[in-house]
Protein backbone atom coordinates (compact mmCIF):
# COMPACT_ATOMS: atom_id res chain seq x y z
CA UNK A 1 0.00 0.00 0.00
CA UNK A 2 3.39 2.16 0.28
CA UNK A 3 2.55 3.03 -3.30
CA UNK A 4 -0.48 4.90 -2.53
CA UNK A 5 1.22 7.13 0.32
CA UNK A 6 4.34 8.10 -2.19
CA UNK A 7 1.70 8.58 -5.21
CA UNK A 8 -0.37 11.24 -3.26
CA UNK A 9 3.20 12.76 -2.12
CA UNK A 10 4.00 12.59 -5.51
CA UNK A 11 1.29 14.57 -6.72
CA UNK A 12 1.10 17.03 -4.15
CA UNK A 13 4.95 17.74 -4.28
CA UNK A 14 4.57 18.21 -8.86
CA UNK A 15 1.58 20.18 -8.02
CA UNK A 16 3.03 22.93 -5.38
CA UNK A 17 6.11 23.20 -7.81
CA UNK A 18 3.83 24.04 -10.65
CA UNK A 19 2.03 26.67 -8.83
CA UNK A 20 4.76 28.34 -7.62
CA UNK A 21 5.71 29.57 -10.51
CA UNK A 22 2.73 30.97 -10.71
CA UNK A 23 1.81 31.84 -7.35
CA UNK A 24 4.60 33.20 -4.77
CA UNK A 25 1.97 32.58 -1.73
CA UNK A 26 1.44 28.75 -2.62
CA UNK A 27 3.32 27.12 -0.11
CA UNK A 28 1.95 29.63 2.70
CA UNK A 29 -1.37 29.01 1.51
CA UNK A 30 -0.88 25.17 1.47
CA UNK A 31 0.15 25.44 4.85
CA UNK A 32 -3.02 27.28 5.74
CA UNK A 33 -5.28 24.75 3.47
CA UNK A 34 -3.47 21.68 5.56
CA UNK A 35 -3.79 22.99 8.82
CA UNK A 36 -7.83 23.32 7.94
CA UNK A 37 -8.05 20.20 6.58
CA UNK A 38 -6.05 18.12 9.15
CA UNK A 39 -8.55 19.81 11.92
CA UNK A 40 -11.65 19.05 9.79
CA UNK A 41 -10.08 15.16 9.97
CA UNK A 42 -9.00 15.39 13.59
CA UNK A 43 -12.82 16.45 14.39
CA UNK A 44 -14.70 14.62 12.00
CA UNK A 45 -12.78 10.96 12.38
CA UNK A 46 -15.48 9.10 13.96
CA UNK A 47 -17.08 9.26 10.80
CA UNK A 48 -14.99 7.41 8.47
CA UNK A 49 -12.03 5.02 8.66
CA UNK A 50 -8.73 5.06 7.10
CA UNK A 51 -7.34 1.72 7.35
CA UNK A 52 -4.33 -0.23 5.53
CA UNK A 53 -1.98 2.90 5.02
CA UNK A 54 1.45 2.54 6.53
CA UNK A 55 1.34 3.16 10.12
CA UNK A 56 4.54 5.93 9.39
CA UNK A 57 1.64 8.11 8.04
CA UNK A 58 -0.92 7.96 11.05
CA UNK A 59 -0.52 11.43 12.86
CA UNK A 60 -3.77 10.08 16.11
CA UNK A 61 -5.92 7.42 15.35
CA UNK A 62 -7.57 7.51 12.09
CA UNK A 63 -5.77 11.09 11.32
CA UNK A 64 -3.62 10.41 8.16
CA UNK A 65 -1.35 12.84 6.86
CA UNK A 66 -0.96 11.36 3.84
CA UNK A 67 -4.82 11.98 3.21
CA UNK A 68 -4.58 15.33 4.31
CA UNK A 69 -2.29 15.92 1.97
CA UNK A 70 -3.86 15.20 -0.65
CA UNK A 71 -7.61 16.45 0.62
CA UNK A 72 -5.37 19.65 0.59
CA UNK A 73 -3.29 19.16 -2.57
CA UNK A 74 -7.29 19.17 -4.38
CA UNK A 75 -8.40 22.40 -2.50
CA UNK A 76 -4.59 24.06 -3.16
CA UNK A 77 -5.37 23.49 -7.31
CA UNK A 78 -9.08 23.76 -7.11
CA UNK A 79 -8.53 27.16 -6.00
CA UNK A 80 -5.85 28.06 -8.12
CA UNK A 81 -7.54 26.75 -11.15
CA UNK A 82 -11.18 29.61 -10.33
CA UNK A 83 -8.76 32.10 -9.45
CA UNK A 84 -6.65 32.01 -12.60
CA UNK A 85 -9.71 31.43 -14.89
CA UNK A 86 -11.66 34.04 -13.28
CA UNK A 87 -9.12 36.03 -12.35
CA UNK A 88 -11.43 38.94 -13.33
CA UNK A 89 -14.56 38.19 -11.15
CA UNK A 90 -15.07 38.97 -7.80
CA UNK A 91 -13.95 37.44 -4.45
CA UNK A 92 -17.35 36.27 -3.96
CA UNK A 93 -18.41 34.59 -7.29
CA UNK A 94 -14.98 32.88 -7.09
CA UNK A 95 -15.30 31.62 -3.60
CA UNK A 96 -18.67 29.78 -4.88
CA UNK A 97 -17.05 28.75 -7.80
CA UNK A 98 -14.22 26.80 -5.82
CA UNK A 99 -16.83 24.04 -5.20
CA UNK A 100 -16.99 22.82 -8.96
CA UNK A 101 -13.69 21.39 -9.32
CA UNK A 102 -13.34 20.27 -5.23
CA UNK A 103 -16.85 18.29 -5.96
CA UNK A 104 -15.35 16.74 -8.99
CA UNK A 105 -11.77 15.80 -7.45
CA UNK A 106 -13.33 15.71 -4.15
CA UNK A 107 -15.48 12.28 -5.71
CA UNK A 108 -12.62 10.79 -8.01
CA UNK A 109 -10.73 10.88 -4.87
CA UNK A 110 -13.48 9.49 -2.72
CA UNK A 111 -13.77 7.01 -5.50
CA UNK A 112 -10.09 5.58 -5.74
CA UNK A 113 -9.41 5.61 -1.53
CA UNK A 114 -13.10 3.74 -1.60
CA UNK A 115 -12.19 1.85 -3.57
CA UNK A 116 -8.97 0.86 -2.39
CA UNK A 117 -10.87 0.13 1.02
CA UNK A 118 -8.63 3.17 2.48
CA UNK A 119 -11.49 5.32 3.42
CA UNK A 120 -13.97 3.15 4.94
CA UNK A 121 -17.33 4.95 6.51
CA UNK A 122 -18.42 4.51 10.05
CA UNK A 123 -21.22 1.71 9.64
CA UNK A 124 -23.92 4.10 11.60
CA UNK A 125 -23.08 6.70 8.88
CA UNK A 126 -24.10 3.62 6.14
CA UNK A 127 -27.32 3.47 8.01
CA UNK A 128 -28.05 7.00 7.18
CA UNK A 129 -26.93 7.01 4.11
CA UNK A 130 -29.70 6.02 0.72
CA UNK A 131 -27.36 3.48 -0.74
CA UNK A 132 -27.36 4.92 -4.22
CA UNK A 133 -24.13 4.81 -4.92
CA UNK A 134 -22.49 6.91 -8.13
CA UNK A 135 -18.76 6.05 -8.81
CA UNK A 136 -17.79 2.62 -7.26
CA UNK A 137 -18.54 2.91 -3.81
CA UNK A 138 -19.10 6.12 -3.12
CA UNK A 139 -22.64 7.16 -1.98
CA UNK A 140 -24.75 9.87 -3.62
CA UNK A 141 -24.59 12.08 -0.44
CA UNK A 142 -20.91 13.19 -1.73
CA UNK A 143 -22.59 15.64 -3.90
CA UNK A 144 -23.44 17.31 -0.08
CA UNK A 145 -20.90 16.40 2.43
CA UNK A 146 -18.10 17.34 0.42
CA UNK A 147 -18.95 20.27 -0.66
CA UNK A 148 -19.93 21.31 3.24
CA UNK A 149 -16.80 20.33 5.15
CA UNK A 150 -14.71 21.67 2.02
CA UNK A 151 -16.57 25.02 2.76
CA UNK A 152 -15.48 24.99 6.21
CA UNK A 153 -12.01 24.28 5.15
CA UNK A 154 -12.11 27.02 2.61
CA UNK A 155 -13.64 29.56 4.71
CA UNK A 156 -11.12 28.85 7.56
CA UNK A 157 -8.10 29.25 4.95
CA UNK A 158 -9.75 32.35 3.39
CA UNK A 159 -10.10 34.07 6.78
CA UNK A 160 -6.26 33.80 7.68
CA UNK A 161 -5.21 34.26 3.68
CA UNK A 162 -6.69 37.75 3.84
CA UNK A 163 -5.17 38.17 7.85
CA UNK A 164 -1.76 37.34 6.51
CA UNK A 165 -2.42 39.17 3.67
CA UNK A 166 -3.69 42.26 5.59
CA UNK A 167 -0.42 42.03 7.80
CA UNK A 168 2.30 42.30 4.56
CA UNK A 169 0.14 45.58 3.48
CA UNK A 170 -0.17 47.49 6.37
CA UNK A 171 3.92 46.39 6.66
CA UNK A 172 4.98 48.22 2.88
CA UNK A 173 2.55 51.02 4.11
CA UNK A 174 4.53 51.74 7.33
CA UNK A 175 8.00 51.21 5.75
CA UNK A 176 7.33 53.94 2.71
Amino acid sequence: MVSYELTVIALAVVSLFILSIFDKKVLRNFIIIFVGVLLLQYFTQALWLTVGLAKWSYLYQGVNWVITIGRTTMVVISIALIDFIFSKSSERARFGLYFIPIIITGIIGEAISSGRGIIQYHPKLLESFSGIKIIGSVPIEAFYYIPFFMLLVISFARYWQIILDNKETNKKRRSK
